[in-house]
């Protein structure tokens, strides 16, 4: 029973924990903020386009923003696990 359910006492589960919320909530927050304040402020306001060309550029680039994130977490968890492999080479 205890594999089922890791020990949150455990300063590498905090870790893990800690980061997947961060991204989970970065995963969402950026995009969807990005797609509307694109869309009315720079798309509609700024450079003038109609309603429905500025929600598709403004998706695009909410769409383009989500592999951004994606990827940093991507990067950032090989680099957590480089690490991790290093300090067990060392011992």
């Amino acid at each position: 029973m205890g594999t089922l359910f890791p020990n949150f006492r455990d300063q590498e589960v905090q870790s893990a924990v800690k980061g997947l919320l961060t991204y989970s909530l970065v995963i969402l927050i950026v995009p969807l903020a990005s797609m509307f304040l694109l869309k009315q402020f720079f798309f509609e306001g700024l450079l003038g386009f109609a309603a429905n060309d500025a929600l598709t550029y403004s998706a695009i680039i909410a769409v383009i923003l989500v592999h951004v994130v994606l990827g940093i977490w991507l990067l950032a968890a090989t680099k957590q696990e480089d690490r991790k492999i290093r300090e067990n080479k060392q011992d």
